[in-house]
């Protein structure tokens, strides 16, 4: 073939795309009416027939109409509202606000789509004038952990007798937050201190903070921290300014290696136990972070937490690579929480640990969803092993006595 010859076959497919492009637009009842409309001018033109010729007549005129009804001005213009954005899995789905405006033309009960990720929702709206403004609740179905998006909406514009359509997509698409399921932790040892009745206290002792530096006296300070012989030679008062040590530091680090989980409700769960641990630890004021391959969260927000426990996905073993990344990026961690599944090998897991500092504890929490709930506890390793969320806050607590 010459080199001629391939931009002449280009055109010609472009055109013939053209040419069958109002033909795409037609419906089932659409492609009827057309082969009706064929077959009468057949047989009009062979048997002489004026009665085919008008059915014929009837048939391609309303077919044109269709066509003509398309390109009337003005397209409807639709927005979504969604609210909230973040819910939790398995509790109410979230229903979402449409707002439409009618374009020119006036929309004759039309059919609107809203993507929401892999699912779509379909609505018929009322009939709306030329320019009416019309509000519609969609109600959204339950969707697993994850993120997804919704929208953009899909407008199918018909004519009066149903025979042509199209399509038009309008407004932007939103995100909607699915959290995993988390419990409760009424304690977290972590980094804690405990009283002289033995009870746990979620506050920090002088062994978790370090002197930073000196600063002037602001009411309202402790005036145990008042430095009086600086504040002396200063003449004015002068307080101790302490920053926080490793002990105030939390590193939760979900194996995202879909091989250590048999099952995959097995990572769901693991995923459920970090949230819950790091949010734990954010209530208590832990710097905290929390990681599952290349998606984390580093701080004290609780918001954070969960937008970042959304996107956990499982995927190839690269979970040494990650936990020298994350050792990395924090220095001098008090506590590593490292969840997994039943199938990852404890000598990985140790070498991962390894990456950290020695003097940090050390946590391995396991999701086994058909296992049995043990402790594991030894000088060297504390191993949680968790066939359900609901066991988590008993096994916890005994694991970090």
């Amino acid at each position: 073939m010459s080199a001629r010859q391939v931009p002449s076959t280009a055109r010609a497919g472009r055109l013939l795309s053209r040419v069958l492009s109002p033909v795409r637009m037609l419906t089932g009842l659409g492609r009827s009416v057309l082969v009706l409309g064929i077959l009468t001018l057949v047989l009009a033109v062979w048997l002489n027939w004026q009665e085919f010729t008008q059915l014929a007549v009837v048939a391609f005129g309303l077919l044109v109409l269709g066509l003509v009804w398309q390109v009337l001005p003005g397209t409807p213009v639709a927005e979504l509202v969604l609210r909230p954005n973040r819910i939790v899995e398995g509790g109410t789905p979230p229903t979402a606000t449409l707002h439409v405006q009618a374009g020119a033309a006036p929309m004759l009960f039309p059919k609107v789509t809203v993507p929401v990720g892999r699912r779509t929702v379909s609505l018929r709206l009322p009939f709306l004038a030329p320019f009416a403004r019309h509000t519609e609740a969609v109600p959204l179905p339950a969707v697993p952990r994850g993120v997804y998006l919704v929208g953009p909406v899909t407008y199918e514009k018909t004519d009066p007798v149903g025979l042509v359509t199209r399509r038009f997509s309008t407004g932007e698409p939103l995100e909607l937050l699915v959290a995993p399921r988390v419990t409760d932790l009424s304690v977290f040892a972590g980094g804690l201190t405990n009283d002289l009745d033995g009870a746990t206290s979620q506050q920090l002792s002088m062994s978790d903070l370090a002197f930073h530096a000196l600063r002037e006296y602001v009411p309202g300070d402790d005036l145990r921290h008042v430095h009086w012989r600086s504040s002396a030679k200063a003449g004015q008062l002068l307080v101790r300014q302490y920053h926080e040590t490793r002990r105030g530091h939390v590193t939760v680090l979900v194996d995202d290696a879909r091989s250590s989980y048999p099952r995959l409700r097995d990572f769901e769960l693991a995923v459920s136990v970090a949230t819950s641990i790091a949010l734990r630890a954010v209530r208590d004021d832990f710097d905290t972070y929390l990681r599952c391959g290349p998606h984390l969260a580093r701080g004290r927000h609780a918001v954070a937490m969960t937008d970042a426990a959304c996107r956990f996905v499982a995927g190839d073993d690269d979970y040494l690579a990650q936990a020298a990344d994350a050792a990395t990026a924090v220095s001098g961690t008090g506590l590593v929480v490292q969840v997994t599944g039943a199938a990852r090998d404890l000598v990985q897991l140790d070498q991962a640990a390894s990456r950290f500092d020695r003097g940090a504890d050390w946590i391995v929490v396991r999701a086994d969803s058909e296992g049995e709930a043990r402790l594991r506890d030894s000088h060297a390793l504390r191993e949680i092993s968790i066939p359900d969320l609901a066991r988590l806050q008993e096994l916890l607590a005994r694991g970090m006595r």
